[in-house]
């Protein structure tokens, strides 16, 4: 009878920590991947750093001054930065191959109120896969990367895809 109990016993507790080591690797949240650094001039030659707006969510915006998607989603980006700029900070990278003159016009045209850098090389291989433009990259308050919007979003997209960041106390 002592035997019985004691393989019951063994049983229990093999179970239990089998149970225990499941729940564990169960909940274990998997890391995201740091958003890369971009750093250097933006249009009109002001130092910028992407990792100074840590503390605020990034929408990183690919674009192009041809590209009429990307035309129509600048007014929405433009309210966005005014109406979230404690919590947010547009960050757009143009992908124009005409030059940053073209650039400069456009954005004083245009009025936009946000950083913008010419695409270079090692900002293309570190955020590859752009493959349409408009593209946009969410990075939380932390700089990690939180995920990708291809294509053009209105106002009350764009909000409903980063208000969860910018409310997250992390």
């Amino acid at each position: 009878m002592n035997l019985k109990k004691s393989i019951f016993f063994l049983l229990v507790v093999l179970l239990l920590i089998s149970c225990t080591k499941g729940k564990s690797s169960e909940t274990k949240e998997k890391s995201k991947p740091i958003a890369y650094n971009i750093t250097g001039e933006d249009i009109f030659g002001n130092k910028v750093e992407l990792y100074s707006f840590k503390g605020r969510v990034i929408l990183l915006n690919f674009w192009a001054t041809w590209c009429p998607p990307c035309k129509a989603e600048i007014p929405d980006l433009i309210k966005l930065q005014n109406d979230y700029k404690d919590k947010l900070i547009v960050f757009g990278i143009s992908v124009d191959q005409d030059g940053v003159e073209v650039v400069k016009k456009f954005y004083k045209e245009n009025k936009l109120n946000y950083p913008v850098v010419m695409l270079t090389e090692d900002i293309l291989n570190n955020y590859g896969g752009v493959s349409a433009i408009p593209t946009s990259f969410v990075i939380n308050k932390k700089g990690e990367l939180e995920g990708k919007i291809v294509g053009m979003r209105s106002y009350d997209q764009l909000v409903s895809i980063l208000k969860p960041f910018m409310e997250s106390m992390e």
